[in-house]
């Protein structure tokens, strides 16, 4: 798998290019409105499982993130304009989706009562002096190509330009992989917190508070 090296990875505000199996990947902060549709699709396969029985079916799902994506929050890799993977993190406080109250109500009509305390509950703040991520999504096609890496590489490259000494981040307990995945990364774990009466809804009974010292 290709790892670009940090230093030279990522220049904020700007596009960064590099080698992409025999084309070229560029990754942008930002989405442009022509993208958010795709970003929402890829935001919804990898996080689907864990929000389908708050906000799906997907199609109403997929539409809900569309229309309430904060692009201020994305980092988005390219390949000249097809949208292959997307990182997302906090800024002031807003991560992917910037829906309020009213988006829920807009989309989902009454059903948004019942919907206002899980959603609450999964609601991620971090420290000061770090960054909070939101998830990092690759198209399935573009798996095991570097995609992924060159994301977290520049969330940690736009992470140090903002001065964050850290990045956190929560895994739930019915995703080893992802935990396993972070640890490589070098994320430790910092404490646990349960879900478990509120299962039936969100499909995981724990999640984990992880953090990387940059």
């Amino acid at each position: 798998m290709y790892q670009p090296e940090p230093e030279t990875l990522y220049c904020f505000g700007r596009a960064w290019e590099c080698a992409y199996i025999g084309v070229m990947l560029r990754i942008e902060h930002g989405l442009p409105p022509s993208m958010r549709q795709a970003a929402a699709e890829l935001y919804w396969e990898a996080f689907g499982a864990k929000l389908g029985k708050l906000l799906g079916p997907a199609p109403r799902g997929v539409a809900f993130f569309a229309q309430t994506v904060h692009p201020p929050s994305v980092l988005a890799a390219l390949d000249g304009d097809d949208l292959l993977g997307i990182a997302a993190f906090q800024t002031d406080g807003t991560g992917f989706s910037q829906a309020g109250i009213a988006d829920l109500f807009r989309h989902y009509g009454i059903g948004a009562l019942w919907r206002l305390v899980p959603l609450a509950m999964l609601e991620r703040s971090a420290p000061g002096d770090s960054l909070q991520m939101d998830g990092i999504c690759v198209r399935a096609d573009a798996r095991g190509k570097g995609v992924g890496a060159a994301l977290f590489q520049a969330l940690f490259a736009h992470a140090r330009a903002q001065g964050y000494a850290h990045i956190t981040l929560d895994v739930i307990d019915s995703n080893p992989r992802a935990r396993a995945l972070y640890e490589r990364l070098g994320f430790v774990a910092r404490g646990t917190e349960s879900t478990s009466f509120l299962q039936p809804l969100l499909g995981f009974s724990a999640a984990t508070r992880m953090r990387l010292t940059l």
